[in-house]
């Protein structure tokens, strides 16, 4: 396995850990969010989804605080200390203290993510060698990402190293599924086998191409999926390709 793993999965661990954990803690502790009804009524779910049975429901002008978010699910408690789950469309049929409808667009969703930056851990095939990526990226529009890529593949006849730049975009960094494309450059240096004839190592500039898509798991924490391919500008008479395929997470901070 490259050395790269135990860092990789314990600085990403680190970080997604408290990130994730406050994802259902999505109203502050200290100054919950309250909301007025302003509608007829809005149905009140003892847990978060429609097989559970409405317990109660909120008239126009009942006053609730907003508790935790679970995907299309609010929790809520009521002035007489009700606790229960709505729906997050019903929402909108409410009032914050401005006066108007709260806003609960999902970090990614917004322009919150501008200006943070991204920290990844990957692990897939690269041209039958086992890879492990290491990525930091830094979220400078909504759409468009700089990433530092360091990457480690232990193969069977060779273990090589890539140290690598590159730009992401997202054209619909609004869905929940958003692909995305990449392009990228930098070193790649390869540790040939002690077995093989030729064991000089060598360090050759590679040029990269991807496509890939994020899953977001949470406001902040997310699945990425990727095929990247990578052309190494040899100092040979050919130069060579190789396709790569990874899976990770990556987290916002």
């Amino acid at each position: 396995m490259p050395k790269v793993f135990n860092s990789s999965v314990l600085l990403l661990l680190m970080f997604s850990a408290p990130l994730h954990a406050g994802w259902l803690d999505w109203f502050s502790e200290d100054a919950p969010l309250q909301v007025t009804v302003n509608s007829a009524y809005i149905d009140v779910y003892s847990g978060p989804g429609r097989g559970y049975p409405i317990f109660h429901a909120l008239e126009k002008g009942e006053r609730i605080t907003l508790l935790k978010s679970r995907t299309s699910w609010i929790k809520i408690a009521t002035a007489r200390g009700q606790e229960g789950w709505v729906k997050r469309d019903a929402m909108a049929s409410t009032l914050d203290a401005t006066g108007n409808p709260p806003d609960f667009t999902d970090d990614y969703r917004s322009d919150a993510v501008v200006g943070q930056f991204e920290l990844g851990a990957g692990f897939g095939d690269f041209g039958g060698a086992d890879s492990t990526t290491l990525t930091l990226g830094y979220r400078f529009t909504r759409n468009l990402t700089l990433e530092a890529r360091y990457a480690q593949q232990a193969g069977s006849f060779s273990d090589s190293e890539i140290l690598a730049a590159g730009l992401t975009h997202q054209p619909f960094p609004e869905w929940r599924v958003s692909p995305y494309l990449g392009i990228g450059t930098g070193k790649i240096k390869i540790h040939p086998s002690a077995t093989l004839v030729d064991t000089e190592d060598r360090e050759d500039s590679l040029l990269q191409a991807s496509l890939g898509t994020y899953v977001y798991l949470s406001r902040r924490f997310f699945l990425r999926l990727d095929y990247t391919n990578h052309y190494l500008l040899t100092s040979r008479e050919n130069n060579d390709e190789v396709n790569e395929w990874r899976v990770g997470f990556n987290v916002f901070f």
